[in-house]
């Protein structure tokens, strides 16, 4: 018999790795691999390495193209923190899931009714399961919402917990969510990444697949509300691209196809909530809340930010809109409830707490508050009715610790420390433990309570980490929760709503509607300095001295007379050296505290796209992120940096040109786009005019490569640059994408489609302005136009290009009074005259 051959490779899951003082999901004490984990260890064993590290990287491509982050504006230069997510799932079987299940529901259920009674009749405080410390003393509960009955009785629809399992093999509730259950986009996202990653292996396992949950909570929201015709209004109300979490706010908005809405885009007239559109006010049934209880009503919570909803909790009060989770649901969250769940479990439910919560000891009781003084050592000491206090002092500052203790017992909890247990996780070559936390989560139905089969895996390399408030320092995996049937597909889209009836109209929140405009005017003025400064660029890099570039004093005047580079001292024409010029010249690129850089203008683009992310295709979001990069394009030589900044662009406008639908949403950002083009056409001309005859017909043709048109010029004329058929080109000819009578007709043709209250036309004044500019630009007259006959001619052109200036600057003002209900504090407003957004 021959000997077995034993050098084959190991395999990635080696339990040496694990460390013995924890549990480890997937090895039993002795080393030997849990069943549900095998096939999936047999499914990466059988991958190479190398293979693994790839796919590990597609994950973080696929995570970056899709704009998973955490804080957009965590850094000066706006870019977010990406969501890491390891490509290692986490598979948990049925037989142990129905466990968790079974509990969550319980759970859930009590805290409804723990709701209910706490802003109801509050008989637990007055038969004593609650204390009044716990009700009054607690900024988790709101006064205002006291009385408040939810639509359908409903006082909590969507609810999460963090579990972790414990050196005994126990899961146990750490935490408890419910004011703004955050992760349900994250999970999803991770979901469609790990499933694309591994197609093959996830199809062939039978795994429980979330959509159906996601119909479940639609269909709970929208069964609730009174329906006003066939389709309830429901929208999904975020605090903006500020929040850390904007990207699930986002995501969730598209899949659900909700409108994704701020504060500032509802209002409340007559005890009901409207979404400020366009054409006027639209009629709101439900608000998918995903802003704080403190920030959802300015008004009846005194506060001095606006980031709510002025009046909607009196719009609750009287049922005419349901919030989801209801306004003062964030009570759940207090801390130091779980320590009273067992006993309002029996005394609600009648029957014991079937998940645990972790050991906790609140000082508002004589007896545990002695444990607790007598194991300051051992015991973790924090705030009992928040979590944004932090950890109390640690076991050094005893004497201080127990005075604070005994100052304001009812402040004070103190818990075990947290042991959780360990999960394999891919390193950059090899396989690892990471600390994990599940946070899973539940939806409220007709009869009760459903869990989303599966969920988010928090991860980290130390405990610290795993249990601190920072998300961009720890990982994430997809849950895998086995099926022991069949798995039948399931796609939400075709389930969510049947069509009634075809329309082909459009409307958008005004909000909306302004960030669409900024952003096709950021676009626009983008492009525009781009290839003006690659002009320059390009005459720099070549073997011609500078001295011998005959239009290289006109490009210069440009860039001056935009304030892209300083003038000289002397406001003279004079060049300055060549160290000097390449400094000012990259400042004009990359400077983020000048805001004419082309980096600045970028980062612009980029929040204005950021505001609108649930109105991109995900193709246009990807080109949007590649800007990321451009921040740290320094290093690179610029001629490149301004190659790809102008295919960046280029990609973008034309995903927004062939993909985007032809509705208002389209309309407002090309109408942004027409506008700042023909500011700067007529600007650059007007500049222009006076050099291009003065110093080299070289200039003009220049002022085409500038304006893209060089091509065009060049098919129609076989002949030297003159300046009346440029200027035909470039002003006159309206089958010029790039022309100034292109532009102009383009707006008149956008204008005609606005929505409009009086139906008389030109009634409004960006009517009439429209009308007047592609009536001006029609009417004028170049044919005489000369180089060599400087006169009236000259003097009109420079006139009209004035006049143009200054109808387009009001045209873009008097849409934004009319249609946009930011202009006094919208963030684009003041780079109108091209100072720096606040």
């Amino acid at each position: 018999m021959t000997e077995p051959d034993n050098t084959g490779p190991a395999s990635l899951f080696d339990p040496l790795c694990f460390p013995g003082d924890t549990l480890c999901e997937a090895f039993t004490p002795d080393g030997m691999p849990r069943q549900h984990w095998q096939p999936l260890m047999q499914a990466f064993d059988a991958i190479a390495p190398s293979v693994l590290a790839q796919r590990q990287d597609r994950v973080r491509r696929m995570r970056h193209e899709d704009g998973a982050t955490f804080n957009p504006f965590d850094s000066s230069g706006g870019r977010g923190t990406p969501w890491a997510l390891d490509m290692i799932p986490l598979p948990i079987n049925a037989d142990e899931w129905a466990g968790i299940e079974t509990g969550l529901i319980q759970r859930a259920g009590l805290m409804e009714r723990i709701l209910a009674d706490v802003y109801g009749p509050q008989n637990l405080l007055h038969q004593g399961g609650l204390p009044a410390e716990l009700i009054y003393a607690n900024p988790h509960f709101l006064r205002p919402c006291q009385g408040v009955v939810p639509v359908g009785g409903r006082y909590l629809t969507v609810y999460a917990v963090d579990l972790y399992r414990g050196i005994d093999g126990r899961f146990r509730v750490l935490r408890d969510w419910a004011g703004n259950p955050a992760g349900l986009g994250y999970a999803l996202e991770n979901r469609i990444v790990i499933s694309r990653v591994f197609s093959e292996l996830y199809h062939q396992t039978q795994i429980r697949r979330l959509a159906p949950f996601f119909h479940t909570l639609h269909t709970s929201m929208a069964q609730r509300v009174a329906v006003r015709g066939q389709d309830p209004g429901l929208v999904l109300l975020s605090p903006g691209p500020d929040s850390r979490i904007y990207f699930e706010h986002a995501l969730l908005s598209r899949y659900l196809g909700y409108p994704l809405v701020e504060g500032q885009d509802l209002t409340v007239r007559n005890g009901e909530v409207f979404l400020k559109k366009l054409a006027g006010l639209e009629p709101v049934d439900t608000i998918f809340r995903h802003i704080s209880d403190e920030s959802s009503d300015p008004f009846a919570l005194r506060l001095n930010n606006g980031n709510g909803v002025a009046g909607l909790i009196q719009a609750c009060r009287e049922k005419h809109v349901d919030v989801v989770n209801p306004i003062g649901s964030g009570f759940v969250d207090t801390p130091v409830l779980p320590v009273f769940l067992p006993g309002l479990c029996r005394q609600l439910m009648g029957a014991d707490l079937l998940l645990e919560c972790h050991p906790i000891w609140w000082c508002g009781d004589a007896d545990t508050r002695g444990h607790v003084l007598a194991n300051l050592k051992q015991l973790d000491v924090k705030w009992a009715l928040e979590r944004s206090g932090a950890t109390a002092p640690d076991g050094s500052q005893d004497m201080d610790l127990a005075a604070r203790i005994n100052a304001a017992p009812h402040m004070m909890m103190a818990s075990d420390p947290v042991q959780t247990a360990t999960v394999p996780a891919w390193n950059p070559d090899s396989v690892g433990p990471r600390y994990t936390l599940l946070r899973v989560f539940a939806c409220a139905t007709a009869d009760g309570f459903a869990v989303m089969p599966g969920g988010l895996a928090i991860c980290a390399a130390d405990l610290p980490t795993l249990l601190g408030d920072a998300p961009e320092n720890q990982h994430s995996k997809d849950i895998w929760v086995y099926s022991d049937r069949p798995v039948n597909p399931f796609s939400l889209i075709s389930s969510l709503k049947t069509v009634s009836e075809f329309t082909r109209g459009s409307d958008l929140p005004s909000r909306v509607a302004d960030h669409l405009l900024w952003l096709g005017r950021y676009l626009e003025r983008a492009e525009g300095l781009t290839r003006l400064l690659r002009s320059v660029f390009r005459r720099l890099s070549g073997e011609t001295r500078l001295v011998d570039i005959p239009e290289f004093p006109f490009l210069i005047s440009l860039l001056r007379s935009e304030n892209t580079i300083p003038k000289m001292p002397d406001n003279s024409d004079a060049i300055p050296r060549y160290r000097e010029l390449k400094r000012q010249l990259n400042t004009a690129l990359y400077d983020l505290d000048r805001p004419q850089s082309v980096v600045t203008i970028l980062k612009r683009v980029q929040d204005a796209a950021r505001n609108v992310r649930d109105r991109l295709s995900l193709d246009s979001w990807r080109v949007i992120n590649r800007l990321d990069d451009f921040g740290d394009a320094a290093a690179a030589d610029p001629l490149d940096f301004l190659e790809d900044t102008l295919f960046t662009l280029s990609a973008f406008s034309g995903l927004a040109m062939e993909s985007m639908t032809r509705g208002l949403g389209w309309r407002f950002m090309d109408m942004g786009r027409r506008v700042e083009r023909a500011i700067n056409q007529a600007q650059l001309i007007r500049l222009g005019l006076p050099r291009v005859c003065a110093d080299s017909r070289s200039a003009l043709e220049a002022l085409l490569e500038i304006s893209d048109s060089i091509m065009t010029y060049r098919a129609r004329y076989r002949t030297a640059f003159q300046l009346a058929p440029v200027m035909d080109l470039l002003v006159l000819d309206e089958t010029n994408p790039k022309s100034l009578a292109f532009q102009c007709s383009q707006i008149a043709a956008h204008v005609e489609e606005l929505p409009r209250q009086d139906q008389r036309r030109f009634s409004a004044a960006e009517e009439r302005l429209a009308l007047e500019m592609l009536t001006a630009v029609r009417l004028l007259d170049l044919s005489g136009l000369d180089c060599q006959k400087y006169g009236d001619l000259h003097a009109a052109l420079e006139e009209f290009l004035t006049t143009m200036e200054d109808r387009l600057t009001e045209f873009a003002q008097q849409v934004s009074a009319h249609y946009l209900t930011r202009v006094p504090t919208t963030p684009h407003f003041s780079a109108l005259h091209g100072e720096p957004s606040p």
